[in-house]
């Protein structure tokens, strides 16, 4: 009798032990392995809807689709004929700067993405600066970042470069253009404190 209360004793502190050893492994496992608990998600991150406050809809896989990793031949998409750079010129009131020359100021490279770019939603142009175009000098790249696009992004932009001219076409200059574009469009403006 006393061996089997004994035994009964030692099982008791088995299991004690083992419930110990038990709730140890289950308090590592919540705090190391908690990812595992969460609930997995079946769906492609590159599918998922993102919208614009323009209400603009996109995923991530349609701005890749509109993008190439390799270079289309140049075509111009501003040239001299589009009075897009003629307009800018005015607009900023650059009386005594050539808008058909090559060279262009650097602030016009940051509109084109602002103003252009921008309107294929806001992972375009992160997407388009990630692909490999080399520097050749100043500021000047190798390709222009419409390059890179599909057929069906060079569309667009066609599109979204005639909208620019006809919104240009009613300000009386950059800032109103600013303020009239971004409106129309739904795109982020820093305004400005003091009118120049």
């Amino acid at each position: 009798m006393a061996k089997k209360k004994d035994k009964n004793l030692q099982n008791g502190q088995v299991d004690k032990e083992l419930k110990k050893i038990f709730d140890r492994q289950e308090q590592q496992d919540l705090l190391f392995k908690s990812n595992e608990l969460l609930p997995k998600k079946n769906f492609d991150i590159e599918l998922e809807q993102h919208q614009l406050r323009s209400g603009l809809k996109f995923t991530i896989k349609e701005i890749k689709d509109l993008v190439k990793s390799q270079a289309r031949e140049y075509e111009a998409m501003f040239p001299n004929t589009n009075p897009f750079f003629k307009r800018m010129y005015k607009l900023r009131k650059w009386d005594k700067l050539d808008p058909n020359s090559f060279i262009k100021p650097p602030v016009v490279a940051l509109d084109i993405k602002r103003y252009i770019y921008s309107r294929y939603g806001s992972d375009a142009v992160p997407t388009l600066l990630a692909i490999e175009n080399p520097i050749l000098s100043g500021h000047i790249k190798k390709f222009k970042l419409f390059q890179f696009f599909t057929d069906e992004g060079i569309e667009m932009l066609a599109g979204i470069i005639q909208d620019a001219n006809d919104v240009m076409n009613v300000s009386k200059d950059w800032y109103d253009f600013e303020l009239k574009y971004t409106k129309l469009y739904n795109l982020p403006v820093q305004l400005k404190l003091l009118k120049d």
